[in-house]
């Protein structure tokens, strides 16, 4: 009796293990690959880059935009190029484990964006004061590459910029000029005949600071964009020149306000290569040390960038005139 007890429980066992061991719910015989966790850090008028955590055991990537043909990518991280500004796009991504019989493809992600508007760029094509233009020329990088002058239709004088490694940039034409510029593309250094100028510059590519020769020759001092003092010195004293700024923004770019001391003429300032200019359109300066000032007023082209600018000191009027072209 005890054996035949100890039997029926053996069989019992093996049967519950059979069926146990067969439990196709608990058991499955494919597994589905997770869904890629998307992000877009980057968007900009024309391109957009878009990057998700990598999936498990997935070794390829497929992806379409705007339900368009699909693409492949063993990376995490794609950029799209190519798009139209202020346009929305539709992004889909799904992994995907290559020749596998036991993982299946993911659910597809899906994310939209928005690219943004497109941002004009403005450069000086010409500056003009009541007597002379000067033109500019730049490559298509956008850097300076030639700048003339003409007297009655007739070229008087021109400068052409060369660059080289480092940094460097060598002028050549009427004046030998070299420039080392810095990351950010202004100028660090600048080598006119014996004089050697040194720039200090913020976060955001003001200047704030010029020596020449080793001297500290002027302090500018910077406001939410705006020149709004710059120094010289005059026999050990350092004196201030002060402005005043208008609600309107300087969309163009024009240099009508740089410290004087900077060694480069307004002409070369123009270049873009001192610094940004100030993000207002200035009213009035002077010295902290007289009581005289000069007033401003302003006309504007159609894209609201400065066409005219007038200055009056004490009814002496001077005149510069902006012409521009648009990237």
């Amino acid at each position: 009796m005890k054996n035949t007890f100890c039997l029926l429980i053996a069989v019992f066992a093996i049967v519950l293990c059979f069926v146990g061991c067969n439990d196709s719910d608990n058991y499955p015989s494919k597994n589905i690959l997770g869904q890629p966790e998307v992000i877009v850090p980057d968007i900009k008028e024309n391109s957009a880059v878009i990057s998700w955590k990598a999936i498990g055991n997935a070794t390829i990537y497929y992806y379409s935009l705007n339900n368009g043909a699909e693409q492949s990518t063993t990376e995490t991280t794609i950029q799209l190029t190519g798009l139209t500004p202020e346009q929305s796009y539709t992004f889909k991504v799904k992994a995907q484990k290559e020749g596998s019989l036991y993982f299946d493809d993911s659910e597809y992600t899906e994310v939209t964006f928005t690219t943004t508007a497109h941002v004009k760029i403005y450069h000086i094509a010409t500056f003009a004061d009541d007597w002379d233009t000067w033109y500019y020329e730049y490559n298509n990088n956008g850097s300076i590459k030639r700048v003339y002058r003409l007297w009655e239709g007739q070229l008087d004088r021109e400068w052409v910029f060369a660059y080289g490694e480092g940094g460097k940039v060598t002028v050549t034409g009427k004046n030998t000029y070299e420039i080392t510029l810095n990351d950010q593309g202004y100028a660090v250094s600048f080598k006119s005949g014996t004089d050697s100028y040194v720039y200090s510059y913020d976060e955001n590519g003001y200047m704030v600071q010029v020596e020449k020769n080793g001297n500290i020759v002027s302090n500018i001092t910077i406001e939410n964009g705006n020149i709004m003092k710059w120094s010289k010195f005059s026999d050990g004293i350092e004196q201030f020149k002060n402005h005043t700024y208008s609600l309107i923004p300087n969309v163009g770019g024009a240099h009508c306000i740089y410290s004087e001391g900077c060694g480069a003429s307004r002409w070369l300032v123009e270049t873009g290569l001192f610094g940004k200019a100030s993000a207002y359109c200035h009213t009035s300066n002077g010295w902290d040390y007289s009581s005289s000032s000069s007033t401003f007023t302003f006309e504007y082209d159609e894209n609201n960038c400065i066409e005219k600018e007038s200055k009056d000191y004490d009814g002496y009027v001077e005149n510069f005139f902006y012409t521009y072209f648009v990237e």
